[in-house]
């Protein structure tokens, strides 16, 4: 560190079928069992290696360079980066380093820490690139106030330079800021104080130290008029702009639950990626030359904005970041509260390992991005019936707060009643019997975009298989956790639900 002085956790509804039970406790199973796709058991998780973007510069900053850069100074005492890390040779030797506009931060993972990252003596060899002899250089200008002198160097730090140098230093366990912890930071003085211009064409009183330069801006606040000069920069020199990274979302106004699609254009890029909200997006080239998404906002989103994040990948290693923010709007979804019986509980409780296991063994299909467009134009309806229940609905449980909606849109018929592909696509699931979705059937189809039917009777697709718009891939039933016969039907973009009715009415993207 730098030195200065439950509840349940039930997501959607899917029915349950109890033999001998009263209409009213039927209503209930059937509205609360659809939360059973939701998280019932926590999962387990690699823990990811911090990383920061700076988009200011367009490099990433990860790992122990990370913690030792937001634990000793950060932004005023090692400033931006400058390049990736990567292995350089210096004239201490060869190592894995980054290199930052004050200063180059170097790994030695032979140490222990906090000696693993060490910091380059650019200030000694700036000096030695201009072809100085700090030895032979004279006494220069008078600080006034208190000095302390150096005898390695048998140079004096004084005044302002000198107050600056005892306050700030590394985290090595001393008490206070000791000389050893400045010492680490910003070396020995090597030069007297003298005038000179920096990289900003500023012309100031100056003092060269082993790792750093301090320079006098005595018309700034009184916390700012010692400042650090960007060594670093001078080294390997400025980088030339990031080019301009364009964002547009369509519609800029979307409705809870709804999709939008996302233009992006940048010179260059080799890569796009993004987030709305806490949800990845998955960007695909358009013949045009730009970037395209299609992304949903979930159900349970407030109203207000929601931040989308898009970052593009340029061929000398660098990332344009751009962010702009999506208008929410209430979309006035229906919202009932539900009284779970203890009955119903129990069941849950008994069942949660196994429906645990078909959750994960649905959910890791959702964020599945093929390349390839598979559908064209609008979707159909995959069943003739009555719609039973319509995607969106809020739920609340036992007058707890509304955590919870109706995933999907349910159309009611009689069992064996055709279920046809509502756009080409490829199969990614088809169970015949799972314990909550019964017979079960995913379609990939494409770019992020994947349809689920669940409680099918028959399944007639295969995993693989390749379907038409309008091809029979199952039957309408009664199977999983269901009071009556029905289809379930979901469209997806990845891990988010949206209106199934707004693919019906128009062609995405």
């Amino acid at each position: 560190m730098l030195k200065q002085g439950a509840a349940w956790g039930l997501q959607n509804v899917l029915p349950y079928r109890f033999i001998g039970r009263n209409e009213a406790e039927m209503r209930v199973l059937l509205i609360v069992l659809a939360l059973l796709a939701g998280a019932f058991l926590p999962q387990t998780q690699s823990v990811p290696i911090p990383e920061r973007l700076f988009p200011e510069t367009g490099w990433r900053v990860r790992g122990r360079l990370l913690e030792y850069w937001n634990s000793n100074g950060a932004l005023p005492v090692f400033g931006l980066p400058l390049g990736p890390q990567r292995t350089a040779t210096t004239p201490e030797g060869r190592f894995a380093a980054q290199q930052f506009e004050r200063e180059r931060l170097e790994l030695h993972p032979e140490q222990n820490a906090p000696y693993d990252v060490q910091l380059g003596r650019l200030g000694d060899e700036l000096l030695r690139r201009q072809g100085r002899d700090w030895r032979a250089e004279g006494r220069g200008e008078t600080m006034a106030g208190r000095c302390r002198r150096f005898a390695t160097t048998e140079r004096e730090v004084c005044g302002p330079f000198l107050r600056y140098w005892q306050a700030v230093g590394l985290e090595l366990g001393d008490a206070g800021v000791s000389e050893r912890e400045s010492t680490a930071l910003f070396g020995l003085p090597l030069t007297a104080p003298r005038y000179e211009t920096n990289s900003s064409g500023d012309r100031v009183l100056t003092q060269w130290f082993e790792r750093a330069r301090f320079e006098l801006h005595p018309n700034n606040p009184a916390a700012f008029q010692v400042l650090l000069g960007r060594l670093g920069a001078e080294l390997v020199g400025e980088q030339a702009p990031l080019p301009p990274l364009a964002i547009q979302p369509e519609p800029a106004a979307v409705l809870q639950g709804h999709t939008l699609r996302i233009n992006a254009a940048v010179a260059g890029a080799t890569a796009v990626r993004g987030s709305l909200g806490a949800a990845p997006l998955a960007f695909f080239a358009d013949p045009d030359g730009g970037w395209r998404a299609l992304g949903g906002v979930p159900v349970l989103t407030p109203v207000g904005t929601l931040p989308l994040r898009v970052e593009a990948d340029l061929p000398d290693g660098r990332t344009a970041v751009q962010e702009v923010g999506v208008r929410v709007v209430d979309a006035r979804y229906r919202a009932e509260n539900i009284n779970l019986p203890q009955a119903v509980r129990d069941m849950l409780e008994r069942n949660k390992e196994a429906i645990a296991a078909e959750r994960q063994l649905v959910n890791a299909i959702w964020p599945q991005a093929t390349a390839e467009r598979l559908w064209s134009g609008r979707f159909i309806l995959p069943a003739e019936g009555r719609r039973s229940s319509s995607f969106g609905t809020n739920r609340s449980y036992n007058g707890g707060p509304v955590d919870s909606f109706h995933e999907g849109l349910d159309i009611a018929n009689a069992v064996g009643t055709p279920v046809v592909a509502p756009a080409r696509g490829r199969v990614m699931l088809a169970e015949p019997d799972l314990l909550v979705r019964g017979g079960a059937v995913i379609l990939d189809h494409g770019q992020s975009v994947h349809t689920g039917f669940w409680h099918m009777s028959a399944v007639l697709v295969k995993p693989g298989e390749l379907v038409e718009q309008g091809q029979i891939i199952g039957r309408i039933g009664a199977k999983g956790m269901v009071t009556g016969p029905h289809l379930h039907w979901d469209v997806r973009i990845g891990m988010v639900n949206v209106q199934p009715d707004e693919w019906l009415e128009r062609s995405w993207p």
